[in-house]
This record gives C-alpha cells, sequence and structure tokens, in this order.
C-alpha cells in the first residue's frame, strides 16, 4: 500500500515565497478587479525561480500530484485567484470552456446555489474532471487552491492511475481497456442535447502510462451488450471505482491555506471526504489546464467541449 499523502512535495523558500508574493501585488495593482483573461494576459509573461521549480518538479512527477506549500496567502480573493492562475500558467495554459462554465476559475464550496457534485457537503466520488471530453479540449492538469481553508479541513482525495491499476486483476485491467462504456454528458456541460460517446475507461497515453476515465455517473455498460457481457463490464467499472477510493482515502490530503494542489487530470483520480460545514470554512479555487498543443489547435483559450 503507497504511503499517506502525496509524495512529491515543495517548501517554497522564503526568497521564492516573497517572489511569489511581488508578482500577484504588482499584477493586482497594475489591473485591480479586472477579468481572469485579464490578469493571465500578464501572467503569461511571468517568470520566476519558484516557478521554474514547480514546473520541473511536475513534469518529472509523472501521474503523482505535487504539493506545494509556502505560497503567500492574501485576504483579498482576487488576489488568491492571481496566484492560482500563476500557477497553472506555470505548468501550461489555464483555459476556459465555453459550454461548461464559462470560466477560467472555479470556486469550489459548499453551497446551494450549485448543482455541481462539488458543491455538495457528501463524499465527493473519485473521478477526472470532464473525462468524456476529447484529447482536443479536456483539462488535462488541475491547480487547486485554497482562499480559506479553517476549522477541520475535509481531505481531497488522490489516487496516481499507477497504484489504481495495481490493485486491480488482468481480467477487470483488459476489460476496462475495451471501448465497450458509454459516456452520456450534455446537461451539466450547458447543451440542449445529451451526447453518448463509446470510450475505454482505461487507456495507455503516448507516454505509455495509464489515463483513467472516471465521472460520476457519466460512464455505463454499452448498449447492446449481452446479459453476461454487461453484467462484467458493470462489475469491472466497479472495481475501479472501489480501487481507486481505496487509494484516495490513504493519498488524501486536506490542502490548507499557503499550499497549492497540482493533479495530473487524466492520470491521478480525485475526490474528497465529506464536509462538515459547522465544523469548518472551505472556499478552493480551481484552474483548469492544457498544454501548448491544445491551445495552438483552438488558437485561443476559450475553449469548446464539442470540439
Amino acid at each position: 500500500m503507497p504511503k499517506s499523502g502525496p509524495t512529491v512535495r515543495i517548501v517554497l523558500d522564503a526568497t521564492e515565497h516573497e517572489q511569489l508574493n511581488d508578482a500577484v501585488l504588482k499584477v493586482h495593482k497594475f489591473c485591480p478587479g479586472q477579468s481572469d483573461y485579464r490578469y493571465l494576459a500578464i501572467l503569461r509573461w511571468y517568470t520566476a525561480e519558484a516557478l521554474e521549480r514547480i514546473r520541473a518538479a511536475y513534469e518529472a512527477a509523472g501521474d503523482q500530484p505535487v504539493l506545494v506549500s509556502n505560497l503567500p496567502q492574501f485576504q483579498d480573493v482576487e488576489r488568491t485567484k492571481i496566484l492560482t492562475l500563476l500557477l497553472g500558467q506555470t505548468i501550461g495554459n489555464c483555459v476556459a470552456y465555453i459550454n461548461y462554465n464559462g470560466s477560467y476559475l472555479t470556486d469550489i464550496r459548499p453551497t446551494s446555489l450549485s448543482a455541481e457534485k462539488s458543491a455538495g457537503t457528501d463524499l465527493l466520488a473519485m473521478h477526472n474532471d470532464l473525462s468524456w471530453a476529447a484529447d482536443a479540449c479536456r483539462p488535462r492538469t488541475l491547480v487547486l487552491v485554497p482562499h480559506i481553508a479553517k476549522g477541520d479541513v475535509p481531505r481531497t482525495l488522490l489516487a496516481p492511475a499507477t497504484e489504481v491499476v495495481a490493485q486491480l486483476d488482468s481480467a477487470t485491467i483488459d476489460i476496462l481497456q475495451e471501448p465497450v462504456y458509454e459516456a452520456r454528458s450534455g446537461v451539466l456541460a450547458g447543451r440542449s442535447y445529451e451526447l453518448v460517446r463509446r470510450m475505454a475507461l482505461l487507456e495507455k497515453s503516448s507516454s505509455g502510462r495509464f489515463v483513467i476515465r472516471l465521472n460520476f455517473d457519466s460512464f455505463a455498460p454499452a448498449a447492446g451488450l449481452t446479459s453476461t457481457r454487461r453484467e462484467a463490464v458493470a462489475r469491472a467499472h466497479e472495481r475501479l471505482h472501489e480501487a481507486a477510493l481505496d487509494i484516495g482515502r490513504v493519498r488524501g490530503h486536506a490542502v490548507l491555506e499557503g499550499e497549492a494542489l497540482i493533479i495530473a487530470n487524466d492520470e491521478c483520480v480525485h475526490g474528497r471526504d465529506p464536509i462538515d460545514t459547522s465544523a469548518c470554512e472551505r472556499l478552493l479555487l480551481r484552474a483548469y489546464v492544457v498544454p501548448d498543443s491544445v491551445v495552438a489547435q483552438h488558437g485561443h483559450t476559450l475553449i469548446s467541449l464539442d470540439s
């Protein structure tokens, strides 16, 4: 069984801390209260030794999440937004999805005003964000930065793909690599119709590592399977969920103020422990990041999930 918590950790020193603090303050002074895109237009040109170290660690981490600590903290949420975008832009390109939430940043907190799964208080099942989307648009990386994390903060559950697959038998792995699942999406992506794609839940990336696809209730055995085959396909899906949750509970980390989690969305499934709103206060900011090749294909960073 793997060690608890993230294994790749970076602690910024005092100089690196001040570099990022100064960068955020300068951007906020230059364009206070502007749009996320306006912040990004400036941050794309910003470099620092601290960011180079974070980028190098992420690129070397494979499917392992990266925990960064001793980050500057801000009372103004706009400054925390700038910090989140700065970290995202360090490892790729922050993007917004036209037909998802239209924003470069998402605020994650318990609220009755959102239909998103992450807005609830129950256990957030292990998943990859927008895992049913094609390579041409799917977020490859998540950057999570808490603006507020006080009290009994719930853990973000983390399950690297290599560790999940190691818990599965060969027959289950074989089934999961077959395109015998239907991915259904539409309502949460703002469409007026449902899109159905036939997919595998385990794939090999160009790097040779496993890519896992899990997204709440989006996947089901494909239509037309025999009852026996359907049962085996459903059981393989269930085992993938179980293995991911087992690893996620071991690898879970309660990300606190002054920290950030950088997660390879394709290669590390994630979830969240239940939240007791009477025992904690939590506001998490999330940025979606894609590589240069995705932005080059679209020509901009406002991307459609229909691509």
